[in-house]
């Protein structure tokens, strides 16, 4: 089987049993997208042949999923699940052996509900699961996407708010059933990312879990979801992959700038790289092609130490971010992200960024710059995402502070509280400034600068306003607050999710201005209209 490896899930207590992982991000094609739960034979074959016809495998891409919509209604007389016949003629083993007649491997889909997504009849695997697992495993299935419709029910099919939708136990348990079974098959949890610590639980059975509301085809989602990757650095590793989701790239839903953002984001991140246009080469643009084949972004994605990028700095106001991660060969990847609609000049100021110089190599561009230090100027179009590879790397001294300014000691005003957390979290305290709505501020006296004007700032705090139930509309998995600084004008600020709960912190480094020299600045955080700030554990002034 094709880029796998063996890793032991401890957690399930199974000593002798092994799970499947691809060291790195999964790469290929699901049905989803193009055919939603109408998938066929002819339509599988389709895209399966122009995986390979369009040269796709040769770059990685290594296998087919057929995904919601593929089973009759009724199991057989022994439980068995069954192929639709009209659709499937062939059934299930017969396409896996076309699939795996032409190099690839076999992805099949089930749930962890009683019926499948998309569907209001068509069985999922909720009580069957040690059956079906040895299902799967007959018809000769390489990986497994498990869905999280109708998990309390047959008749609501998305329930994200209940305790069994949230739970990890229906997940956990086909792992344990898949570990089972006598076939090496890859885990693909797909829970969207709902309730607490997902990244906890799913990253020791899958080889990757959906960390969100489905993308669609609208510019939007790519905002939402990069805002809700944010926290699972802590989980990626080799064999652990957040997957945010099915690629748009090819469905004429995004421009070509924003179809190589999209693809360039998830490949940062660490995503899997699942292609949802049909592989039909009559139908697929050329430019949309070339995104999804670039070599030089692939290699990011498929780096062997498997580590996401991180938001190391966000310009709100101005809509621009500054993402980097980590690569083998003491590498690293910096991407600048420009969410604004128009063009924009940027700057970049890699020392503070911790890089003295490096030799750099304009990704998209495929174009070498040379060993750049310093602060960069970059002419952005509208919806870019600059990728730069940087090697050679040269460390600057980190910017430092000299007092953490913690929210137990600033003043509350309006509805504004501080309550204390678990062990362990809130980290670097323990507490929280929590509550900070319409006519609530936190608000820091005696803060120390160095010099006067323009500061970078660190702020510590807990977000985990998910959006699902608001995906489709314009939840984007913010929470926004304003700093003032010595009575300046407040300045707005998204901050993403910070971690997998209400405890879990994480840091959002901005740059405020008006600061003067010495130790009687005033910082004033509080909320943007009647909508809810994310809490607040404390900041230092980083220079």
């Amino acid at each position: 089987m094709a880029r796998t490896i063996s890793l032991v899930i401890a957690h399930l207590a199974l000593a002798s049993a092994k799970t499947v992982r691809s060291p790195t991000p999964p790469m290929g094609w699901n049905s989803y997208n193009t055919w939603s739960c109408s998938p066929s034979e002819d339509k599988i074959k389709q895209s399966t042949e122009g995986l390979i016809a369009l040269g796709l495998d040769k770059v990685g891409y290594n296998f087919v999923t057929v995904d919601c919509g593929w089973p009759s209604r009724d199991r057989d007389a022994e439980g068995r699940l069954q192929w639709n016949a009209t659709l499937f003629p062939a059934g299930g083993k017969a396409l896996g052996d076309f699939i795996h007649g032409l190099g690839l491997d076999y992805g099949l889909y089930s749930g962890a509900g009683y019926l499948q997504c998309g569907s209001t009849d068509l069985p999922a695997s909720l009580g069957f699961e040690k059956l079906d697992a040895e299902s799967f495993a007959e018809w000769g299935g390489d990986s497994l996407k498990y869905d999280n419709c109708y998990s309390t029910s047959k008749t609501t099919m998305v329930d994200s708010s209940s305790a069994e939708s949230q739970s990890p136990a229906r997940f956990q348990h086909m792992a344990a059933e898949l570990e089972a079974v006598d076939r090496e098959i890859q885990y693909y949890v797909c829970q969207w990312g709902i309730g607490t610590d997902v990244g906890t639980w799913a990253s020791e059975i899958g080889t990757s879990w959906r960390i969100s509301n489905d993308i669609y085809n609208a510019w939007r989602s790519i905002w939402r979801i990069t805002n809700q990757v944010v926290p699972y650095f802590r989980h990626t590793k080799p064999g652990a992959f957040a997957d945010m989701d099915m690629l748009i790239v090819g469905l004429n839903a995004l421009s070509t700038e924003e179809e190589r953002f999209h693809f360039g984001m998830w490949a940062i991140n660490k995503s899997p790289l699942i292609i949802g246009a049909a592989l039909d080469p009559n139908r697929l643009s050329r430019t949309s092609l070339e995104i999804i084949s670039n070599k030089e972004i692939i290699a990011i994605n498929q780096d062997s130490l498997a580590k996401q990028a991180q938001l190391v700095r966000r310009y709100t106001e101005e809509e621009w971010d500054v993402w980097i991660g980590e690569l083998s060969g003491s590498r690293k990847v910096l991407g600048v992200a420009n969410w604004k609609n128009n063009s924009q000049t940027v700057d970049v100021d890699l020392k503070s960024l911790g890089i003295a110089s490096a030799n750099t190599r304009d990704v998209w561009a495929a174009k070498d710059l040379g060993s750049i230090s310093g602060a960069q100027k970059l002419n952005l179009a509208g919806h870019e995402l600059r990728i730069w590879l940087l090697s050679d790397i040269v460390a600057s001294a980190p910017l430092s502070s000299t007092t953490y300014y913690s929210a137990t000691n600033a003043s509350m005003s309006g509805s504004a509280r501080v309550t204390s957390c678990p062990s362990g979290k809130c980290l670097p305290i323990g507490f929280k400034a929590g509550n900070i709505i319409e006519g609530a501020s936190v608000t820091f006296a005696n803060v120390s600068a160095k010099s006067s004007g323009k500061k970078l700032v660190g702020v510590d705090f807990v977000n985990y306003d998910y959006a699902f139930t608001t995906a489709w509309e314009f939840g984007d998995n913010v929470r926004n607050i304003t700093v003032a600084v010595n009575g300046g004008k407040a300045k707005r600020w998204a901050f993403p999710l910070s971690g997998g709960n209400w405890d879990e912190s994480g840091r959002l480094v901005i740059e405020a201005d008006g600061f003067t020299q010495g130790m009687n600045n005033v910082v004033t955080f509080g909320a943007v209209g009647n909508a809810f700030a994310p809490d607040l554990v404390g900041f230092e002034v980083l220079e």
